[in-house]
């Protein structure tokens, strides 16, 4: 899945359509598995998701794209990650910390988040699309991907779940998938992201309780604010890559 700089809008958007295709694809027969067999093992959860994340860790390995679709080998523990270590806390806070009945569980719960789920929707969004949409610019990239993020979580609405629910987890999808996008085009490794994500994912599950939504506004509040800060950065590495072009 290489990026032609020169693909028009049209290649872009078909490349795009087709991703979301095959993400929901496997994501509605998943839970279709799951509405039937109602499975209580983290593992049997999410099966249906696992021959994608290895076709994806299969294409990146052989044909060799990890750099291109931003994983790097390492990150720093910069401070530029405490509002998300912050967020996280907020999230066990909510849901009364986490239910450690069985250990079990919470491990291949852990693995299914982080792995598989996380890895799966990262890798999607905040690889092969947003690569895709850097041609038309950082800011478009970030908007667009961060849209279709929170978009593709109405699905939820078909599961059963709550108008009121729905929306709110579109609005928080979308203003997660912002600031991890943020993240990306201002030269952070994938890897920050799939954590913070995986991490995010098995809180809520292996939470003793399920939050009030004012822990769900508290933490929109905190990554709007953040979102912010790294637009901020992320327009003046633009400019400042400008100006050398200029000097130059």
């Amino acid at each position: 899945m290489g990026v032609d700089i020169h693909l028009t809008a049209k290649h872009i958007w078909l490349k795009i359509i087709g991703l979301e295709i095959l993400l929901m694809f496997f994501y509605m027969v998943n839970g279709a598995f799951v509405s039937i067999t109602n499975p209580t093992h983290p593992v049997l959860q999410f099966i249906g998701l696992i021959p994608l994340a290895i076709g994806i860790f299969l294409y990146l390995l052989f044909k060799k794209k990890w750099e291109v679709y931003f994983f790097k080998r390492f990150f720093p523990l910069t401070k530029q990650y405490i509002p998300l270590v912050l967020v996280l806390l907020i999230i066990v806070v909510g849901n009364k910390g986490l239910d450690i009945s069985s250990f079990t569980n919470l491990f291949f719960m852990f693995l299914m988040q982080m792995f598989i789920v996380a890895f799966i929707e990262e890798t999607f969004f905040r690889g092969f699309m947003l690569k895709l949409f850097l041609t038309k610019g950082k800011a478009m990239a970030v908007l667009l991907t961060s849209f279709l993020f929170g978009i593709t979580h109405s699905i939820q609405l078909f599961g059963g779940q709550s108008i009121e629910d729905t929306i709110l987890q579109i609005i928080y999808a979308f203003i997660v998938g912002l600031v991890l996008s943020l993240l990306i085009v201002t030269n952070h490794s994938i890897l920050s992201t799939i954590a913070f994500h995986g991490f995010n994912n098995f809180f809520n599950f292996m939470g003793k309780t399920e939050s009030h939504n004012f822990f769900a506004y508290l933490i929109i509040g905190i990554l709007v604010c953040y979102s912010f800060y790294l637009w901020n950065q992320m327009t003046k590495h633009v400019d400042n890559r400008m100006d050398q072009l200029f000097v130059g």
